[in-house]
């Protein structure tokens, strides 16, 4: 299955090779100064060896391009860097008192780091999970165990429901240089996330049973609590399951987050959801995105440097994701004395949107200031932005976009009230018009840049019901003019997606595989991100239903084209990716000359019950193993390996343990049958990028 444009020496792979994949670093955890002339951001290898982790916090002036430097020496782990709300200092974690296990948090002042001096330690007396500074940066929030547990009562046996060593949510300040933990809250819970009231006197905060995975498909409690000691908490209410990531609380009366489309729905596409708690209540809840894009992450826009005539008001910026592009909207929402009652007011404008390129997981920062000497407003976004159509790897890049408050013109996305989503027009309200510079501040992961260059294109079909799909087709730009031999890559979740990015790693073998000159196809099928409800809600369906008829479909739709040779065809995938890719294998039988199965599922019954997550498990197989349906325990593929004919490897990380007897299981039946296949787990990921290349290259015709 060797293609002929591989060469006996295979130059390509000198530059994409596990080898090279392996020793490579991410880019990640993009923060923007308050005033906007600052980026922080972080160095992290992609993989760690037997030795433990290290990471460095890198600088950058935003208006400068090439202007990334190292902030510390990569000798630590150095991570979770922010700016103190003043400008003037870095707050970070470190393992430095104790490498590679302390978590203890560092203040770093940026005329110490010119002048090469060290951090100093915040004497927190305890290790620390997440924070975030107070508005007015007098105060740091973070959560910690609330009881530490020696060893000699440690205990190999596990209780369920048993909570060891729940999070606490803590105060520290920089006046006394003392923590305190906060009083009232129920301390048998788990602190799921927190943040800061716009006025830095209340805190907001999550609580869950415990911390384990399958409490988040449990109900979740919101309360809020005064930072006075001695306060008693005030529940808000609650949500039906964990939203993403953590609630903002806005100047405006607002808490926004972001939860299913359907907040119970464990499948759903995720939206942002506004609440009103203006009178100390819940009240109105208002819904963005969803209905044909998603909402994936937001961040608080504002800062110290927005004026006061911005009191009573909240901005975000908002990550939303459209087929395979992305776009970041700024959210703003007013109240003053001259809105009615119980209403306010909100506009949606466009700041970002790729063009060929992509964003890297949620690597991004957005930023408002505004500068009272000269009456302008401006933005900073900041982002990990790489692109496979021209082959840039990921690098960090700053866009300033200057607004001009004077000029009134059409609308660049919609200005409205609570009351009606869908007018344009609110009197008195200015449209500003946005112009923009783009920068780009590093030049990391130079390698991937200097390697034979790929073709990467994104191709639309309709499946066969008439479903509009999209996916993402890399191959080598020196790969000859004929149908190529294919491998069908499956991206996991199944609530993400296949976009035109440039970044090999261990869960991806797309650039790997292309640049030894196959054809790599990767189809975002239903149940994936970035097309809405109904699209993301068809995973509720169960897998097979049309998550594999889409695969299959992109597979069709290349060969129809002239692309890819049915004759030599193979499949992959991680995670989902890895349970589609058995699904797949078991169905077909023999289209598939080799498949790479990782970690992904082939008996859905013991994934239900072994799982840390069984509630998401059984809305992803729709199989309960204990409903008495006997027939369902037949359509996951361990009971369908007979006659197989394809080379299947089964790859796990060392840490998917929860996966190892169910798939032991499936190698003895293919063993048993005769099917040429391998089992493989390897906590060296380039051993495990080297087995899969080796079987998907083996020449098994």
């Amino acid at each position: 299955m060797i293609p002929e444009s591989i060469s006996a020496t295979n130059s390509n792979l000198k530059g994409i090779c596990p080898s090279n994949v392996a020793a490579t670093q991410k880019v990640r955890n993009v923060k923007i100064s308050p005033s906007t002339k600052q980026i922080i951001y972080q160095v992290v290898p992609f993989y760690k060896g037997p030795e433990r982790m290290t990471s460095e916090i890198w600088l950058a002036d935003t208006d400068i391009a090439g202007s990334a430097r190292r902030l510390t020496d990569g000798l630590f782990n150095d991570r979770a860097a922010v700016f103190h709300p003043d400008g003037n200092s870095v707050i970070f974690v470190s393992d430095r008192t104790q490498p590679g296990k302390a978590k203890d948090l560092y203040q770093l002042f940026l005329s110490d780091a010119e002048d090469a001096h060290d951090p100093r330690i915040l004497n927190l007396g305890r290790s620390v999970q997440e924070f975030e500074i107070s508005p007015d940066g007098q105060y740091i929030a973070y959560s910690s165990i609330r009881h530490s547990f020696s060893e000699s009562t440690a205990c190999d046996a596990k209780v369920y429901g048993f909570q060891k060593s729940p999070l606490g949510l803590w105060i520290y300040s920089f006046v006394t240089a003392e923590s305190h933990l906060v009083d009232g809250i129920d301390g048998a819970c788990h602190i799921e996330s927190f943040t800061w009231s716009p006025d830095g006197f209340e805190l907001l905060y999550r609580l869950r049973k415990g911390k384990e995975a399958e409490y988040s498909e449990q109900e979740i409690l919101v309360q809020r609590i005064s930072v006075t000691p001695g306060s008693r908490p005030v529940t808000l209410g609650t949500y039906p399951r964990s939203p993403s990531g953590s609630n903002i609380w806005l100047g405006s009366g607002h808490i926004v987050g972001l939860q299913s489309y359907e907040p119970c729905n464990s499948l759903d596409a995720r939206a942002l959801f506004i609440h009103d708690i203006s009178s100390g209540k819940p009240k109105a809840t208002k819904r963005l995105y969803g209905d044909f894009e998603d909402a994936v992450r937001i961040v608080d826009m504002q800062s110290k440097y927005c004026s006061n005539r911005h009191g009573g008001s909240g901005m975000i910026a908002v990550e939303v994701c459209s087929d395979v592009d992305t776009h970041i909207d700024a959210v703003y929402l007013h109240r003053n004395n001259t809105t009615p009652k119980d209403n306010y007011l909100f506009a949606v404008l466009p700041l970002f949107r790729t063009q060929g390129d992509a964003i890297w997981f949620g690597a991004w920062d957005a930023k408002y200031a505004y500068d009272s000497a000269t009456d302008k407003t401006t933005v900073v976004v900041a982002a990990v932005l790489s692109s496979g159509i021209l082959n840039e790897p990921p690098n960090v890049w700053s866009i300033r976009i200057d607004e001009n408050m004077e000029t009134r013109g059409t609308p660049p996305s919609r200005a409205v009230t609570s009351d009606d989503r869908l007018e344009y027009d609110v009197p008195n309200w200015y449209y500003p018009s946005l112009t923009s510079v783009r920068y780009k501040l590093s030049s990391h992961l130079d390698w991937l840049k200097n390697s034979a260059p790929l073709r990467t294109e994104v191709i639309h079909w309709q499946a066969e019901d008439g479903t509009r799909l999209s996916g993402v087709v890399r191959s080598s730009m020196s790969a000859v003019n004929r149908p190529l031999p294919t491998v069908l890559f499956i991206h996991g979740g199944p609530y993400r997606r296949d976009i035109p990015d440039y970044m090999p790693y261990f869960c991806n073998w797309r650039e790997l595989l292309a640049s030894a000159g196959y054809l790599v196809v990767s189809p975002n099928y239903r149940g994936s991100q970035g097309r809405g409800h109904a699209f993301a809600f068809a995973a509720n369906q169960g897998i097979g239903v049309y998550d594999w008829p889409d695969c299959e479909s992109m597979v069709d739709e290349v060969i129809r084209r002239g692309w890819a040779d049915p004759t030599r065809l193979a499949v992959a995938g991680w995670s989902h990716g890895g349970s589609l890719t058995a699904w797949g294998v078991t169905l077909t039988k023999d289209r598939f000359k080799a498949a790479v199965v990782g970690a992904g599922a082939s008996n859905w019954e013991g994934m239900v019950m072994e799982s840390g997550s069984p509630e998401l498990e059984k809305a992803i197989s729709q199989r309960d193993p204990w409903d008495g349906e006997l027939h369902k325990r037949n359509l996951s593929p361990i009971h369908r390996v007979d006659g197989v004919s394809t080379a299947v490897l089964i790859l796990h990380e060392g840490f998917k343990e929860k996966l190892m007897q169910g798939e032991n299981e499936a190698l003895n039946s293919l063993f048993i049958l005769g099917s040429p296949m391998g089992f493989w787990k390897e906590d060296t990921l380039k051993m495990s990028w080297k087995g899969s290349f080796d079987i998907l290259t083996s020449g098994y015709d």
